[in-house]
Parts: C-alpha cells; sequence; structure tokens
C-alpha cells in the first residue's frame, strides 16, 4: 500500500492550490479594495504558483524550498509588517495559508531528505 508522502508531486500540488487560493482570497473574501493585503496575496499568491508548477516539472534540490517556507513565514508576518492586522479576513488568510505552505515544504524537504538519504545508503 502506498503512503500518501509517497504520490509523486502531492506537495507540490498542494502549493499550486494554496498560491491560486491566495491570489483569489481577495475578490472571495472582499478585500481587494484595500491595496496592502490585495496586492500582497495577489503578488504571492502568483509566485507561490509559478513556484509550484515549475517544481511539478524539475525537480527542485532541497535549498529551493527553503524558499517556500520563507514565503509561509513573510505570509504569517505580512498583516503586522504591512499593517493590515485588524482586517479579520485578510489575517486568516496568510496566517492560515502560510503555515499550510511552511508545512507542505517542511514534507516536501523531508521526503527530499529520506529519498535522497536513501539513494546515498545504497550505493
Amino acid at each position: 500500500m502506498r503512503k500518501l508522502s509517497d504520490l509523486p508531486g502531492l506537495e507540490d500540488w498542494t502549493d499550486l492550490i494554496i498560491g491560486c487560493v491566495l491570489f483569489i482570497s481577495p475578490w472571495a473574501l472582499n478585500f481587494s479594495d484595500l491595496s496592502a493585503p490585495a496586492w500582497n496575496a495577489w503578488f504571492s499568491g502568483a509566485i507561490i504558483a509559478v513556484l509550484a508548477a515549475y517544481s511539478l516539472f524539475v525537480a527542485l534540490k532541497e535549498w529551493e524550498h527553503w524558499n517556500g517556507i520563507a514565503l509561509g513565514a513573510w505570509l504569517m508576518a505580512a498583516p503586522w509588517v504591512l499593517d493590515f492586522g485588524a482586517i479579520p479576513s485578510a489575517t486568516a488568510v496568510h496566517m492560515v495559508l502560510g503555515l499550510l505552505l511552511i508545512v507542505t515544504e517542511g514534507w516536501e524537504i523531508r521526503h527530499y531528505r529520506q529519498h535522497h538519504h536513501s539513494d546515498t545508503v545504497a550505493t
């Protein structure tokens, strides 16, 4: 029986969905008229989606997944750095999707290390 972590590209597909959800969130959650949270969601969502799509077709190195963790940390810090922490919908979507991105990228790094560790042990 295959484990969930053995499905090819699962983390990348999850990151792609996170990026797309973040990108559409200003319209879906009615904060598109607010400059800082909307532009951050659009810009960050586009970057996350593009990196995830690229990762689906190109095997990335471990260090490149640390960029995703940094993006997730940025999403979680953005409501206070960009001063929109008082807007519940914008703050919630940034916090939840930032945490999910950190988790999926951490899972990807773990999977990368296990896969490459087993390659080096077998040789």
